[in-house]
């Protein structure tokens, strides 16, 4: 992982490699061991002993938890000094074969930040990770994290900048790549943790940057030595989306779908996720035929509705509320993996169904963006994050669960009416019925804080937009004549493709019933990513997504019409 003028490079970074390592950096050194040994048991989705170490103003909340130039009387550093049969040690072990203490460099670290003051920078949040494995094994671990980020560039059939990484001879052979129990003096490490617009920065462009584990991974392999079998080659592998998930008719026939009606009583039910305390409450919709759209002779109505016409929805179960931050980070951040692995669950065959469903990388600030986590909608994921969610919910619950077409979620919005909104005309009703930009104090607020529509769904009208699965297309010059029986509108590119409802940065006009919107490029704005996220939105902090179920499930070459396709891995820049 190196620039052609890598050698000149080596030895600016070496010069300058004793002032880098000397100061302790939170986000660099401390950030990833608090994420992956702490914050799952101290943050707001799991406050265990009245302590947070999620975000600064909670962290250091406390009389004893952090106390700038004092670690020995700080309670972050001198309960993992404790012997380990101590009932106050931390991390606890509850599991002698995954469970095991901080490594010395690890509390060497907390102690060394908490002494010089104990410096948090303003704004960064941390995030619940797995815990690495007890052991760091080189063949199952760091291999292939090697070969899918580093190797393409440096092995015997390219060697970029002089440098290979395909042997232990080679990965070894210049004293500045890997050095043994020092990841601040080896390049293999520090140029992975540098800002991603800097030029030195690895992988390089046009590449994705490695996830927090895998950069932590790193780093404590090489503090235990670095081993590296003599006898292991490495091999250039192709990081693919495809082969990082399991594709839509994999999972389908691996969940033993049927299609055909289901044989669900059709009433409304609480769908538990077993691997948490979390459930969320579906709703029976009967079919039937509506109008969507809007009318030519509604004077409000908006330039991108469909003007008003016939079609026929099938039934179907809806999300009694969107999908909140609680649900979504059981995928999002694996939670639901560490959840059984703290119970000492036993994996059975949806453990493994829903761990096969690729997971996003590790995103790259908070993406609450400070507005709330526990009971808020989850924010800020592309559309075919939703739908990859979709497509695990369906592996942890053995249901077929997916996003609603537009059609479908137009028909549920309207629940039988033919006005504006599900409540009337009248956009002076709308605060009762919806957040929005007059209301919401620049903010999303808890689902279903306000009046439900006639279906008993909340925030069709506001809170966030709502992905659909179709493409966006501008509406035709006139309305079809036919009746159009259970439409969508398949996605080719990746953009725009349509969220519904408004937001709670919208005025009235877009939280219309009919009204629809495209997304666009400009929502990755800030996505520091190059290329940008295939996860996420960054600045789309208006958008989230409710799920559906179709009474009845489709057959198997239908699936990708409704589950991550090789249509959108193919619109995805870069794959």
């Amino acid at each position: 992982m190196t620039y052609p003028k890598f050698q000149t490079l080596s030895f600016i970074l070496s010069f300058s490699l004793s002032c880098f390592s000397a100061e302790i950096d939170f986000v660099r050194d401390v950030k990833p061991i608090l994420e992956h040994n702490c914050v799952s048991c101290h943050w707001e989705g799991n406050v265990k002993g009245s302590v947070r170490l999620d975000i600064k103003e909670e962290a250091f909340k406390g009389d004893d938890v952090i106390i700038a130039g004092n670690p020995d009387d700080s309670s972050l550093y001198w309960t993992t000094t404790l012997p380990e049969d101590d009932e106050l040690f931390m991390p606890p072990i509850t599991n002698e074969e995954k469970d095991y203490p901080l490594t010395n460099s690890e509390k060497k670290i907390i102690h060394e930040w908490i002494k010089t003051g104990a410096n948090w920078p303003n704004g960064v949040e941390l995030e619940p990770q797995k815990r690495l494995p007890k052991q760091i094994d080189f063949v199952e671990h760091v291999q292939p994290v090697l070969e899918l980020n580093c190797v393409a560039c440096h092995y015997d059939g390219k060697v970029k900048g002089d440098l290979r990484l395909d042997s232990f001879e080679h990965a070894f052979a210049s004293e500045h790549v890997i050095v043994p129990g020092e990841p601040l003096e080896s390049d293999l490490w520090v140029l992975c943790t540098l800002p991603p617009d800097d030029e030195m920065f690895m992988p390089p462009e046009g590449n994705d940057p490695l996830s927090s584990t895998d950069l932590f991974l790193l780093r404590r392999w090489i503090e235990e030595g670095a081993e590296w079998p003599e006898s292991v080659t490495l091999s250039p592998k192709k990081k693919s989306f495809t082969t990082l998930g399991m594709l839509a008719k994999d999972l389908y026939q691996e969940l033993g779908l049927k299609p055909g009606k289901s044989q669900d009583e059709f009433s409304a039910y609480r769908q538990e996720i077993e691997t948490s305390k979390l459930n969320f409450e579906m709703l029976p919709i009967v079919g039937g035929k509506f109008q969507m759209g809007s009318p030519v002779s509604d004077e409000k109505r908006g330039s991108n509705e469909l003007l008003a016409h016939e079609v026929k929805i099938s039934d179907f179960w809806m999300g009694k509320y969107e999908v909140t931050w609680d649900e979504y980070e059981l995928w999002m951040i694996n939670l639901d993996k560490d959840n059984r692995e703290y119970d000492k669950k036993p994996t059975d065959k949806a453990d493994s169904l829903s761990d096969a469903v690729t997971k996003p990388t590790a995103p790259y600030v908070d993406m609450s963006f400070g507005m709330g986590k526990s009971g808020h909608p989850a924010i800020c994921m592309t559309q075919l994050s939703a739908k990859m969610y979709c497509m695990w919910l369906s592996a942890r619950t053995g249901q077929f669960y997916r996003l609603p077409t537009e059609a479908e979620w137009e028909y549920a919005c309207k629940a039988g009416t033919s006005t504006a909104y599900s409540f009337g005309d009248d956009p002076e009703q709308l605060s009762n019925h919806s957040w929005h930009l007059g209301n919401s104090r620049f903010q999303y607020q808890r689902v279903g804080s306000k009046s439900p529509n006639p279906f008993g769904l909340y925030d069709m009208h506001g809170n966030v937009w709502e992905w659909v699965l179709d493409q966006f297309t501008p509406p035709p010059s006139s309305s079809p004549s036919e009746l159009r029986t259970n439409p969508l509108v398949s996605p080719n590119t990746l953009y725009p493709r349509v969220v519904k409802g408004g937001s709670w940065d919208d005025g009235a006009a877009s939280h219309r019933s009919a009204a629809r919107m495209g997304s666009e490029e400009a929502w990755k704005q800030q996505d520091p990513q190059i290329p940008k996220s295939v996860w996420y939105h960054t600045d789309a902090l208006f958008v989230g997504f409710r799920v559906v179920r179709p009474r009845e499930i489709p057959k198997l070459e239908d699936i990708e019409k409704f589950w991550p396709s090789e249509e959108d891995i193919k619109a995805i820049p870069g794959r």
